[in-house]
């Protein structure tokens, strides 16, 4: 019998890097290694013990444990870093977020390492997919949480 899983109340940032697959990969390689060092500048502040970070290839889903907002300034942290990067070197890095909170199951992958499954993760990259490069989309569920946080989150919303 399966062990049992824990469900967690999880905000979730669903990344990826657009065009992605249409570029060569010596670009994916320098496009997906500039995504990451923003990714990793957008996350510091929050502890590794209240996130899981699911690498997608093209992007990356990291799932917040803790605080809802954590999603919501990664997610904009690192809109305005790939939005003000240095064109010298390389393909522009350009991404597309989708944040929703919902339920999900912590369960090991294949190989044994910490994986998230259930709707909040799968809704999460359904709202990416409706994102236009440079764009974050948010659930109805995740703006109806931030809404009744603060004041000042409502007017971040349109």
């Amino acid at each position: 019998m399966a062990e049992p899983t824990r469900t967690f109340m999880c905000s979730v940032l669903f990344l990826d890097i657009v065009e992605y697959s249409q570029r060569v990969v010596s670009e994916q390689i320098r496009l997906k290694d500039r995504f990451n060092a923003v990714l990793t500048e957008a996350i510091t502040g929050v502890p590794t013990d209240e996130r899981i970070i699911l690498d997608t290839g093209d992007g990356a889903a990291v799932n917040f444990l803790g605080d809802p907002e954590d999603a919501m300034f990664a997610g904009l942290s690192l809109r305005d870093s790939v939005a003000g990067q240095d064109l010298t070197g390389g393909p522009k890095l350009q991404v597309r977020i989708g944040i929703n909170i919902g339920p999900v199951k912590l369960v090991k992958d294949i190989n044994g390492q910490p994986n998230i499954i259930g709707d909040g993760i799968n809704v999460a990259q359904r709202i990416m997919n409706f994102a236009d490069r440079g764009q974050i989309l948010v659930s109805r569920d995740y703006y109806n949480v931030m809404v009744r946080l603060s004041e000042d989150y409502a007017q971040m919303f349109h």
